[in-house]
């Protein structure tokens, strides 16, 4: 008889700590008195060129992920368990599982965006249960004062429906659960893991590095130099050292929580002093728990030209002048130096996304998907919801009342980089 197992599909959750969708598999295990199978597929669609011919991943956040996975395989191997690794969609990921063992039950993220949504039904259309559960967001869906479909139309709408209950709060952090022993997959590991295994020991200009433990280490630094406190005031910086809180990343991959973030800063408060800067950074935890509701509430809407507001604009796919914005080749200096950036190094800053969006759109005019999809094949903190929300927001065709943003990009230059330091670094390299 086939031993009976819980897998757990991993996502975009690469820690044990803090983890909802683990403990929720582990508390399944445990009371069935079956065993637990953490799973990663490196799902092969991400890396095909089906976006507008662009790639779906650049390989700097594939670097992150790939860091993030083998430290997360490092601490399931202390605990006695393993990380299972297909190149598989997750069904067949399964099947391949079904061969050794039968599969009782499917614990995994919540979806922000069809894809997943799409795979999780195919999943239980083929007959597995299967249990979708907030992993990586603020709030449980249980606990907003509203349901999906009367999400507040803007921002300042869902943030003062959320601070007008004093009572919400994120849940605090649970605890590692106690995973029950497992054994090394029963398939040879896939070329794709391999390969993508052997590119992380190439040379990058990226600093930053995936994982639970720099993430963490990463944030700690940033509090211990009680750079949270002057958060609202350095964070449209371009560069600089503790200039923004640069979490993004370790919040994309899910090596970090939000909700550890968030009762951090509070923790912070009571140590060091609340100011307008403190509450700031949970301010930016809302505009990230906002578009990750509005991803959901919007599914395949969030990725057509007109959006989910379903307005007309322009915009369209003319090569020349794609490559001239892509490239950092565009003539407008701040611009062109934000691009270099993000093709050497993966992440550009807050500011200098909203600036380069703004021209391609408005100056450029290029169709706004084609540069969601641009930063999805480059950035290293790629999140779906966060992403396309934002490019959607500047567009004009998302939660903003406003029917866009556009910019001085001259003012926003001399205002943000006066000595050009920030340009003459990125446009001499």
């Amino acid at each position: 008889m086939r031993p009976e197992v819980v897998v757990w599909l991993v996502r975009d959750s690469c820690r044990l700590q803090d983890n909802p969708a683990l403990v929720r598999a582990a508390e399944l295990a445990r009371a069935t008195g079956a065993g637990l199978v953490p799973l990663v597929c490196l799902e092969p669609r991400r890396w095909a060129d089906q976006q507008f011919g662009l790639s779906r991943i650049g390989s700097h956040w594939a670097r992150f992920r790939i860091q993030a996975l083998l430290e997360l395989e490092s601490a399931l191997n202390f605990e006695d368990s393993a990380l299972w690794i297909s190149a598989d969609e997750p069904d067949r990921a399964l099947e391949l599982i079904q061969e050794h063992m039968r599969v009782i039950h499917v614990v995994t993220d919540l979806p922000l965006a069809t894809e997943e949504r799409l795979e999780n039904a195919k999943l239980e259309s083929e007959g597995y249960l299967l249990s979708a559960v907030e992993t990586n967001d603020l709030f449980r869906a249980a606990q907003l004062p509203f349901d999906l479909d009367e999400l507040p139309s803007t921002f300042t709408q869902f943030r003062k429906t959320i601070e007008r209950a004093p009572a919400l709060l994120p849940p605090l952090p649970q605890a590692q659960p106690v995973l029950p022993p497992l054994p090394a997959q029963p398939w040879a590991r896939p070329s794709e893991w391999h390969e993508a295994v052997l590119a992380v020991t190439q040379p990058s200009r990226s600093s930053m590095e995936g994982g639970r433990t720099p993430s963490l280490a990463h944030w700690h630094r940033y509090l211990e130099a009680k750079a949270l406190s002057h958060y609202k005031l350095t964070r449209n910086a371009f560069e600089g050292l503790h200039q923004s809180s640069e979490l993004s990343a370790g919040l994309a991959h899910g090596c970090l929580s939000a909700r550890e973030i968030w009762h951090d800063t509070l923790a912070y408060e009571s140590r060091v002093g609340a100011n307008e800067s403190t509450y700031w950074l949970r301010f930016e935890l809302l505009w990230r728990e906002y578009f990750r509701w509005y991803s959901r509430a919007s599914d395949w809407t969030l990725f057509r030209r007109t959006g989910p507001a379903d307005r007309s604009v322009a915009g369209d796919f003319q090569a020349t002048r794609f490559r001239a914005w892509s490239d950092g080749s565009t003539g407008c200096d701040i611009v062109d130096a934000a691009m270099r950036e993000l093709l050497a190094t993966g992440w550009m800053s807050n500011r200098a996304r909203q600036l380069v969006a703004s021209h391609c759109i408005y100056e450029s005019g290029l169709d706004w998907r084609l540069g969601a999809a641009w930063f999805e094949s480059q950035l290293i903190d790629h999140d779906v919801a966060s992403n396309w929300g934002n490019w959607a927001y500047i567009a004009g065709v998302g939660p903003d009342p406003r029917g866009g943003r556009v910019f001085n990009l001259d003012q926003q230059a001399s205002r943000y980089d006066p000595n050009a330091t920030y340009r003459d670094r990125w446009l001499v390299s």
